[in-house]
């Protein structure tokens, strides 16, 4: 897999899967994050957390809190933001495996990935990335070298449709396939 510029969450997730990870000087992996409404499901975890803790503290503010929470989240949503997390975990450790040089550490590195990082958008620059992964990232190659242009001429069809009709393009494998959709 080769990565010009980023490769966040559930592509992270995907790179993991490849052979190779070709990442430029510019590129980046990020954490293994999964969203829930745009929002983190382990911040939903969190966060009832530090509300069981100010609860703790002020236990008049239990049912306040507990009103609000009624209204704001379902238990199916409470458990769902607790299982999605541990499903990006044990997807990552699967694709680990399958790599003889990660394979011993392979639980590690996906508990790192999905649980160490603590913003959807934190960088693991190609640095970070081979002291993690070792091995399996390949920071020069001619791979990397071709897709630049492509990744170049990609953006800029971007910027016109975004600038003159409002719309980007999305392309996820063939290109043939490719999607003109409203920006939101």
């Amino acid at each position: 897999m080769t990565v010009p510029r980023v490769a966040k969450s559930a592509a992270t997730l995907v790179a993991l899967g490849a052979d190779e990870i070709h990442v430029g000087i510019l590129g980046e992996l990020g954490p293994i994050d999964p969203q829930v409404g745009g929002l983190p499901a382990l911040g939903v975890k969190r966060a009832l957390e530090t509300i069981a803790g100010i609860c703790e503290t002020y236990p008049g503010a239990a049912d306040a809190f507990a009103k609000y929470m009624a209204q704001a989240l379902t238990i199916e949503q409470i458990g769902y933001c607790e299982r999605v997390p541990e499903s990006a975990l044990q997807y990552a450790e699967r694709l680990l495996v399958t790599k003889p040089a990660l394979k011993a550490n392979a639980a590690t590195i996906a508990r790192r990935l999905v649980y160490e990082y603590k913003d959807h958008s934190f960088v693991i620059d190609p640095g970070e990335a081979t002291a993690l992964l070792g091995s399996c990232i390949i920071t020069d190659s001619p791979e990397l070298k071709l897709t630049e242009p492509i990744y170049q001429r990609f953006n800029f069809v971007n910027l016109m449709l975004g600038f003159h009709h409002k719309k980007r393009l999305y392309v996820a494998g063939d290109v043939s396939r490719a999607l003109i959709l409203e920006k939101s």
